[in-house]
């Protein structure tokens, strides 16, 4: 359902402009230390919200996301997610994951820690290696999406993914496509790479939407206006 926004997830990668820096993240990217809060909307009734805890050790990002959602589809199916995840990035790299879901009554637990062979993920249908720099969905920095594969934070799989961007000429704000073999994530990103927005059809119908929550320096017109 909402593999892709995970990852958080959510799911759900990439070429992007020079707006947003480099391949290499840095310290001081706009995002690292801060919150990130967003509400999410199926179509134009909020249904939960997804947060994300950026923190920077020495040379290694600590991230922390938790999503919640309650919502109904076809008029009587109820749908409960539940989802957390810890990840360690280092050197633009994820290094290790621990992420835990609740899904309609089921638990789902995943689990991926670097050794001499590479990025080792255990899941629910066995492990698998990844050689070289294991990417995910890590949203909160689109410069880390720039990969053909992304680790998905919820289910364990290395997706394949495509990736495009395009900036508008009018406000500066980066518009990104992570499309997947199943479903497509839409972005938004201002000329700081703050992340604005997320956008994906779900496969249960409807649209998945997250709007972001203005914190302190931030507020809601500075995240519109990259100001």
């Amino acid at each position: 359902m909402v593999r892709l926004l995970t990852g958080v997830l959510l799911i759900l990668s990439m070429q992007i402009s020079s707006a947003v820096g480099s391949d290499k993240p840095t310290d001081n990217f706009a995002t690292i230390g801060k919150n990130i809060d967003f509400k999410v909307f199926l179509n134009d009734r909020e249904v939960g919200s997804h947060s994300f805890v950026l923190q920077q050790q020495g040379e290694k990002l600590l991230v922390s996301s938790t999503m919640s959602l309650d919502f109904t589809v076809l008029m009587f199916k109820k749908i409960k997610y539940r989802h957390q995840a810890n990840e360690v990035w280092e050197a633009g790299c994820l290094r290790s994951l621990n992420s835990q879901t609740q899904k309609q009554g089921k638990n789902i637990s995943v689990s991926a820690i670097t050794d001499v062979t590479g990025l080792v993920v255990e899941h629910k249908d066995g492990s698998q290696t990844i050689q070289g720099c294991a990417r995910g969905f890590a949203y909160w920095d689109p410069r880390l999406l720039d990969a053909d594969y992304l680790l998905n934070a919820e289910s364990g799989q290395y997706l394949p993914v495509e990736i495009s961007s395009t900036v508008s000429a009018q406000d500066n704000i980066t518009h990104m496509l992570i499309a997947g073999s199943k479903v497509d994530v839409r972005l938004q990103y201002d000329a700081a790479g703050n992340w604005l927005s997320l956008e994906s059809k779900l496969q249960i119908g409807g649209l998945l939407r997250y709007q972001r929550v203005a914190t302190d320096p931030l507020s809601s017109e500075a995240l519109l206006t990259g100001e």
